[in-house]
């Protein structure tokens, strides 16, 4: 973890093109910040480091140690689309059991050419990596430097700090890094489904300061990528509107307590999300109110109408709208 405390944490690659708050606005995603499984366990690496921050030998070298409480990250369960700029973002999400530092990816993707991270890509911190604390600057909320670059065949994307800040550490999860490539052929040409993994991931704790080892127990790595369909793209256009109308799968699916359910309104108007069992008879009204157009999410804690959990079993979700209705499946497994 020395060595992504002395390089990685001091990168100089500029990133090629400015982040505008412009963007913040546009990219629309789904935040499920209910999808990763991140208990407060203890981490373990492998000890590399051959000397202490002291200067002294290490005599763990080698050894497998604890480094601190987990650290995960995972992906939103949707990508977004934008349009005009045919544009593909990736949404990451990082939950922190113990303050972390910054952190260093590597982002693999099997789309080939049709995506590009250097031919017009951005990277913008999440939600995760502002209002930061800092021991040396009390009251003063502070922020990390985002920075990526197209590599050979992926994208590296690290958050650091020059002082000493640092997430809260709640254990909540947030998203830590919004990371958009370009569709080179535009949007109708990506493959069906694109699949993401990360390569070897660095989250220097806190715990152990200042040392600053890594806390990383769960992401999705090159052995197991995680697909996204692109058939049915939530495209958002310049204005932060939908283009089209659409209700996603909802996420975790299977679930349990709790899932997300997320839709696109192209227009505003009287809006109503039911949940249905399999007779066909009402569990629970979600929404039943004039929406605004935009990108909507909520959250469906599993209780029924009087305020009662369900069983365990299949049920449907029904979105209707002034001019779009669509219905999907989902199973709660208690």
């Amino acid at each position: 973890m020395d060595s992504l405390h002395s390089n990685a944490f001091f990168w100089s690659r500029t990133l090629k093109r400015n982040i505008t708050s412009q963007l913040i606005i546009i990219l629309s995603l789904t935040v499920n910040a209910y999808g990763l499984d991140c208990p407060s366990d203890s981490a373990y690496h492998t000890d590399l480091r051959t000397l202490l921050p002291n200067g002294s030998p290490n005599p763990t070298y080698g050894q497998e140690i604890a480094t601190g409480l987990c650290g995960c990250i995972g992906f939103v369960s949707e990508l977004s689309g934008i349009e005009e700029d045919s544009s593909l973002t990736l949404t990451l999400m990082l939950v922190d059991n113990e303050s972390i530092r910054g952190t260093q990816l590597d982002i693999y993707h099997d789309a080939g050419s049709a995506l590009s991270y250097d031919q017009g890509g951005e990277v913008i911190k999440g939600d995760k990596l502002v209002a930061l604390d800092d021991p040396t600057t009390p009251n003063v909320n502070e922020t990390m430097t985002v920075l990526a670059n197209e590599m050979e065949n992926f994208v590296r994307v690290m958050a650091y700090s020059t002082s000493r800040a640092h997430t809260s550490g709640d254990g909540t999860e947030g998203a830590i890094f919004h990371v958009t490539f370009k569709a080179t052929g535009g949007l109708a040409s990506l493959p069906a489904t694109i699949s993401f993994g990360l390569g070897a991931l660095a989250l220097p704790g806190t715990s152990m300061d200042p040392e600053i080892l890594n806390v990383a127990c769960s992401y999705p790595d090159t052995s197991e990528m995680v697909s996204f369909s692109t058939t049915n793209l939530g495209v958002i256009a310049q204005d932060g509107i939908p283009v089209q109308y659409k209700l996603s799968q909802n996420y975790p699916n299977p679930f349990n307590p709790t899932t997300r359910i997320s839709f696109d309104l192209v227009e505003p108007g009287q809006t109503t999300l039911i949940v249905y069992n399999l007779l066909g008879q009402r569990i629970n009204m979600l929404i039943n109110r004039s929406m605004d157009a935009g990108h909507h999410s909520l959250e469906w804690n599993g209780l029924d109408l009087s305020g009662q959990p369900v069983s365990s079993g299949v049920y449907f979700y029904e979105l209707r709208s002034e001019k779009y209705i669509a219905r999907k499946k989902m199973l709660l497994l208690r």
